[in-house]
């Protein structure tokens, strides 16, 4: 017997569950697969950054996951009792200014609860043994625990099963694979220490970096680098012991081990992301070292970027081409992901008497630069991220002269860019310009600036909504007051009319004139235009080959 699905997913991880509740929201409910056991534990990743707390609030789960974490500040750098330097991790353009402690096995109930309310069913014990993909479709062999064995027909096969991914192996797509030689051990601890409990804490010895991290229940997550890369298989307390007393002035005496772990810091990167139906993401496309928590947030970061597009295609409101985007999209940043945490591990690490000097300069520098650590801080929340050169996004924006009631330092996200939130009012009160676009699918938003006359805005909403052709909601933002009566207004959908009665939207988007900004379903601007043309409208859903 031959199973069939539209969509299989293969690994049940952070990077697989985003991209399956991404899907069933759009409609396409896939099937999820996963070697492991619902009970498994994984906490390695420990931190969620800014950007994939907007993520998960789009997802509904970003409070959730507040609550059952540790939300940080800062991050510290030492060496001996010495503060290096401070990095202020709020200092980025987010609802969320923080980055949140919260062990992986947390992240992953969260996201398996989300997507089990949408329909989706995870089968634990069921392995991929092997696959070949077809012009229409991928016939994939797979084992389950008993020792049963099954053929399954599925439209599209996404390898989201880690860095030893069945998925990559069996369609042979290669990668490039470097050792950096690193031995890291981590575990989580109790210790009674004087610590801020709202910050990281990184301490630089001679023999390499212990970093730790305020864990629910009042533990401690302890990252140590390893002299050699041959790092104990098993760390017990002793080995933690050993690297707090020698590179910190901290007390050693830990105790109550919960979870412990080594590794050695490799990285890879699969040299492409999609070969035909078959798709990689997290870290079966790319795996690297831990050192700054890039990656479980940049595998969350692709899944989001792949799960609307390929529910436009399995849909057949787009051309499987779309799905091409996402390899030229997400392989650019990734590689540089890759990059970054390559030379950042090496640095943090080096204990050559050079590297150690040239280290310390360094950080003090840091510590007294605003503007650095400001854009080390957007980088660190991954707020940098754009996708300016992306085929799918462009931009008719001319500016315009400055308003009276305009901010002339503000330009807007361009065309690539992320989003900005900002409150508007409705008449129940205000809303966040977020949680309007949290509706699946596109959204246009129509500036208005200093329109009023009734009449034409509702013409520009008539207009919007048959640009759109279905693809997505139309919101009208207005800097006057919303009409006092629906009866007496000529708006056909009053739910789409928001009131900036302070500019505020208005001077977020770098809007000077009535202007138009088309959002992606990842939430970044896929279109502008600073006037009220909504032919650009239809070329970007025709140039996406989206069809109604």
């Amino acid at each position: 017997m031959t199973t069939k699905a539209d969509v299989l997913i293969v690994g049940a991880g952070p990077t697989g569950l985003v991209l399956a509740i991404d899907l069933a929201r759009r409609g396409v409910i896939p099937r999820v697969i996963d070697a492991g056991r619902a009970d498994h534990r994984e906490s390695r990743a420990v931190s969620i950054v800014a950007r994939s707390l907007e993520m998960l609030d789009d997802l509904g789960l970003a409070q959730a996951a507040i609550e059952r974490g540790v939300p940080l500040h800062t991050l510290n750098f030492y060496q001996g009792t010495t503060v290096l330097a401070e990095m202020d991790v709020t200092a980025v353009d987010s609802p969320f200014p923080l980055d949140l402690c919260i062990p992986q096995w947390q992240t992953v109930a969260l996201l398996r609860e989300r997507a089990e309310e949408l329909g989706v069913t995870i089968e634990w014990g069921t392995r991929l043994v092997g696959q070949q993909a077809g012009e229409h479709s991928v016939s994939v062999e797979l084992g389950h625990e008993d020792g049963r064995g099954e053929r399954c027909e599925t439209g599209w096969l996404i390898g989201a099963d880690g860095a030893h991914s069945a998925v990559r192996e069996t369609a042979g797509i290669t990668r490039d694979r470097a050792d950096l030689k690193r031995g890291f051990i981590l575990g989580d601890v109790a210790v009674d220490w004087p610590l801020t409990r709202d910050r990281f804490h990184v301490y630089f010895g001679k023999s390499g970096l212990v970093a730790v991290f305020p864990m629910v229940g009042g533990y401690w997550r302890i990252l140590a680098s390893t002299p050699d890369d041959r790092p104990p298989q098993m760390p017990g307390l002793d080995d933690f012991a050993a690297y707090v007393a020698e590179r910190t002035p901290l007390d050693s005496g830990v105790r109550d081990l919960q979870w412990s772990s080594s590794f050695v810091a490799r990285e890879s990167l699969a040299d492409r992301l999609r070969q035909g139906r078959i798709l990689l993401a997290g870290d079966a496309a790319h795996s690297h070292s831990p050192v700054g928590g890039q990656g479980m947030n940049t595998g969350m970061q692709d899944a989001y970027n792949l799960g609307w597009k390929l529910a436009l295609v399995v849909t057949g409101r787009a051309e499987e081409s779309l799905l091409d985007s996402y390899q030229a999209e997400r392989l650019p940043i990734v590689k540089a992901v890759v990059d970054a945490t390559s030379t950042t591990t090496k640095v943090a690490t080096g204990s050559t008497l050079v590297a150690r000097r040239a280290r310390r300069h360094a950080l003090h520098l840091f510590g007294r630069l605003n503007p650095v650590q400001q854009r080390l801080s957007n980088a660190f929340g991954e707020h940098l991220v754009h996708y300016r050169d992306s085929d799918l996004v462009f931009e008719r924006w001319h500016g315009s002269p400055a308003r009276a009631w305009s901010d002339v330092a503000r330009t807007g996200p361009e065309a690539g860019e992320l989003v900005r939130d900002v409150y508007v009012e409705t008449r129940e009160g205000p809303v966040a310009l977020r949680h309007i676009l949290r509706t699946p699918g596109h959204h246009l938003v129509l500036f208005a600036a200093d329109t009023t006359d009734s009449a034409t805005l509702a013409a520009w909403q008539s207009s919007a909504h048959k640009a759109m052709a279905g693809h997505g909601e139309v919101h009208v933002i207005t800097r006057g007051h919303l009409p006092h009566d629906p009866m007496d207004g000529v708006f056909a959908d009053l739910h789409g009319v928001f009131a900036d009665l302070r500019s505020e939207a208005h001077n977020r988007y770098g809007v000077r004139r009535p202007s138009l900004y088309l959002i992606r379903p990842d939430k970044y601007v896929g279109f502008r235009g600073d006037s009220v043309d909504f032919a650009p409208v239809s070329d970007y859903f025709r140039a996406l080959g989206a069809r109604p």
